[in-house]
């Protein structure tokens, strides 16, 4: 087997997942990282779920898997439920393996959202409730969690949210300035930010926030960060003077 796994790097120049040598958290972080295909995802679900047949009581794993069907999501065409059925189902898992994970609780209400969002039902007070409580929780113990994503989050909910269904234009602000203090260096902190100012007619702070992010977007191929800079350039050209 040793011999094997050996070639296999040797040759192919790529990880090989057996007893002899399993696959890391870091490595599995990293490949999540640079990933932006459909495919790359599918194999990195597939080699968390080699982990996860023979050691299912690791949350570290369980909500990495979460993350990669949410991230499998957003590529998916008709199948986006059920990969958010799937990131619910391991966010879960890991919550009640490790209670306090924070970042457990940030998968578990971004997919519950999302998934609701696909339905066109966050008009039902039973979808956004659970969402608002699994932000919180991540907000109380992990505000750091993906670029302050639980700030983040809600931030975007109550700025999204008529205002019968609790949106909160004042709750949005600062949520998400909270998101713009805790990760400066986030870009889609500081659009959120700006949309909201834009809303609440503070064109000066709103300038400020889209003038960031384009600093922050300047020379990326990355398409998320090309799309982030987009909707900032369009939405600094509507701006009055």
């Amino acid at each position: 087997m040793y011999l094997i796994v050996f070639f296999l790097i040797f040759a192919f120049g790529v990880p090989v997942v057996s007893a002899e040598n399993p696959i890391t958290l870091a490595e599995i972080d990293s490949q999540h990282e640079k990933c932006q295909l459909q495919t790359g995802y599918q194999a990195i679900a597939s080699q968390i779920e080699k982990v996860l047949a023979s050691n299912p009581n690791q949350y570290q794993w369980q909500w990495r898997q979460a993350r990669t069907q949410y991230s499998l999501a957003k590529k998916a065409g008709e199948s986006k439920s059920d990969h958010y059925d799937l990131c619910i189902l391991h966010s879960s898992r890991a919550i009640d393996l490790q209670p306090d994970s924070a970042v457990s609780y940030f998968y578990r209400g971004l997919c519950r959202g999302k998934q609701a969002e696909m339905k066109g039902i966050w008009a039902s007070l039973g979808i956004i409730e659970p969402f608002q409580e699994d932000m919180k929780k991540a907000v109380e113990l992990g505000p750091k969690v993906n670029h302050a994503g639980p700030h983040r989050a809600l931030g975007k909910l109550y700025l999204e949210l008529p205002f019968f269904l609790g949106g909160d234009s004042d709750k949005a602000v600062f949520h998400l300035k909270e998101a713009v203090r805790l990760a400066p260096d986030y870009a889609e902190n500081h659009l959120g930010l700006a949309q909201i100012l834009v809303k609440k007619n503070n064109s000066t702070q709103a300038r400020e926030s889209l003038h960031k992010l384009i600093q922050l977007t300047d020379n990326t191929q990355d398409e998320k960060l090309l799309s982030l800079r987009k909707e900032g350039m369009e939405l600094l050209e509507n701006l009055t003077p």
